[in-house]
């Protein structure tokens, strides 16, 4: 859903950070308070918005989506998806080899403020000094095929891509002086609608039959009953390769969590460790069953009446919005009020509906 009249891409139902697949009209990662949570704070500033934006992991701008979903074309998509307890064949295991093969999370970093007539030879005679670089990836206008004097580095190491930043910031190259920042790709999957009496175990045996790279399993428990859990969970991935191989399967319309239709999406980084007083300050709600058609502006002037609503997030589908979202208040107790004094809300004065919603 979108936040004032705002539309972010990322969820993070566990720490008032969401984020979903990015399309043209979905620009910011959704978080409850990126600026006070420093979402900004590992990537560097830049005079040139959209080079700034190109930088910031989950940016919208279509060169971002090759910083971050560039395994959308690299990593194979499953068309046919098979029962998640179906065992890996020798096919799958090669697969599964080459994903783990690519560097980890954390490798790569931006390198900003080019000169317009740096080459990605130039770059890579620059960082090679540095560490084993895997990849290097200069952006270029589509159009015009000029330099937008950025580019991305991968290293075969977090420690390469660390002492990187630490030695390329602030250099001169050609003349120019240039920026260099760990660039944030996405290794963090949002899955929602998972059965709500499965215990850890159960989920984890399911999803790591579908992909390899699985690191961290978060199945969020129920407080009022520890035997069951919230109906989502965050699963960390090995590199961002490993996790839209996985998020591809699962939004096949044939894989079931036992009977149910998963919800899939990109999560932001986990920055707050300490879960319980995560929960603490989470503002949001999570709405299903919303009805098509209906406008992010809509949400938000149904859901007002029980505080002010800095966000409504509604992640774009395949086929238009989907039939879910998240809605920020600013204080948690708007939120509890939203979900205690009533589940009925009339759209456009033609029906009351009944929407299945819980704070997050």
């Amino acid at each position: 859903m979108a936040e004032s009249t705002e539309v972010e891409d990322r969820v993070d139902l566990e720490e008032d950070n969401y984020m979903e697949e990015m399309d043209d009209d979905v620009e910011e990662q959704v978080e409850e308070d990126p600026e006070e949570e420093g979402g900004d704070g590992n990537f560097e500033d830049n005079d040139d918005d959209e080079e700034y934006d190109r930088s910031k992991a989950g940016a919208s701008e279509k060169d971002q989506s090759a910083e971050a979903n560039r395994n959308d074309d690299d990593t194979p998509h499953v068309e046919e998806e098979e029962k998640p307890t179906a065992s890996v064949g020798e096919d799958e295991k090669d697969k599964h080899a080459q994903l783990l093969a690519l560097p980890p999370n954390g490798s790569e970093v931006f390198i900003g403020g080019l000169p317009k007539d740096a080459s990605e030879e130039d770059l890579r005679d620059l960082c090679e000094p540095i560490g084993d670089v895997f990849e290097v990836r200069l952006m270029k206008d589509k159009e015009s095929g000029e330099s937008k004097g950025f580019a991305f580095v991968s290293f075969r190491s977090k420690e390469f891509a660390k002492k990187a930043i630490d030695e390329l910031h602030s250099k001169e190259l050609k003349g120019k002086t240039i920026r260099c920042s760990l660039s944030e790709t996405k290794n963090r999957l949002f899955i929602g609608n998972v059965p709500k009496n499965w215990t850890e175990d159960e989920f984890r045996k399911v999803i790591e039959d579908v992909g390899p790279g699985v690191e961290t399993i978060e199945l969020i428990k129920d407080p009022q009953n520890p035997s069951r859990n919230r109906g989502f969970s965050f699963v960390l991935y090995y590199n961002n390769a490993c996790a839209d191989y996985s998020r591809q399967k699962m939004l096949n319309a044939n894989f079931k969590l036992d009977g149910n239709t998963p919800t899939i999406s990109w999560a932001d980084p986990k920055s707050t460790p300490d879960h319980s007083a995560a929960a603490s300050q989470v503002k949001a709600l999570y709405v299903k069953n919303i009805p098509d058609n209906t406008s992010t502006e809509k949400i938000k002037e149904l859901f007002q009446r029980h505080g002010e609503v800095t966000k409504v997030v509604m992640p774009p589908g395949k086929s238009g919005k989907r039939d879910f979202g998240f809605i920020h208040y600013a204080e948690r107790s708007s939120a509890l009020k939203a979900v205690k004094d009533t589940e009925k809300y009339e759209i456009d004065g033609k029906s009351h509906l009944h929407f299945p919603i819980f704070v997050l």
